[in-house]
């Protein structure tokens, strides 16, 4: 299922008044000019750290407030090109994606895989969120639609805003122009292909 040799990492599968919630990448991370990526808040695991370990420190980390995670009934595995290759049951606590993602880091040999476990997961309270500009610039709330077509272009400020989405927490200028990583991209591929397979059976029907 996951090799031995391969990185391994975790996301959360959160969802902001009926939107999924993601991260927006802070100062240290590099990307071009004028852009950052967003993702799912979670992170590298740390040696001898499980999926779950590291889910929850990582949501301490990023936004100040603790979660907790939901077993999902089943599994959907979704390659490096977005496909989604099978449907699996797994032992509780089980995560809804598992991803295998394209490592880009210099420092990690190029034939190495990453691994995403991507859990669902909710808040345990209603504390406000606490943003390290380094690690996280903003949290963003964003509807499934507008989390699809981020997988076809970039997406900025307006796009949030006019999809109905928000800033629900830190600051995002308006020429900053977005691109999914990590668990915003296999979770859009996965809405993604049920989006169209329901159009299939209304098509049949």
């Amino acid at each position: 299922m996951i090799p031995d040799n391969s990185e391994k990492g975790t996301g959360l599968i959160l969802e902001y008044r009926d939107q999924y919630l993601f991260h927006v990448s802070g100062r240290k991370h590099r990307t071009e000019p004028g852009e950052r990526f967003f993702a799912g808040i979670g992170g590298h695991c740390e040696e001898n750290e499980s999926f779950i370990q590291a889910a929850k420190r990582e949501a301490v980390e990023e936004t100040g407030k603790s979660v907790k995670v939901s077993n999902s009934a089943r599994t959907d595995l979704v390659d490096s090109d977005g496909r989604v290759l099978d449907t699996i049951v797994l032992p509780t606590p089980a995560p809804r994606i598992i991803y295998r993602m394209l490592d880009r880091r210099e420092d990690l040999p190029k034939a190495k895989p990453y691994v995403i476990a991507c859990f669902e997961a909710e808040f345990v309270d209603d504390s406000p969120f606490i943003l390290d500009p380094e690690e996280v610039s903003a949290l963003i709330a964003l509807p499934k639609s507008m989390l699809v077509k981020s997988l076809e272009r970039k997406i900025g400020l307006d796009d949030i805003l006019s999809s109905g989405g928000e800033i629900v927490a830190g600051y995002l200028e308006a020429s900053t122009m977005l691109f999914p990583l990590g668990t915003a991209v296999a979770l859009a591929n996965l809405l993604k292909r049920d989006s169209e397979n329901d159009r299939e059976v209304s098509h049949d029907a």
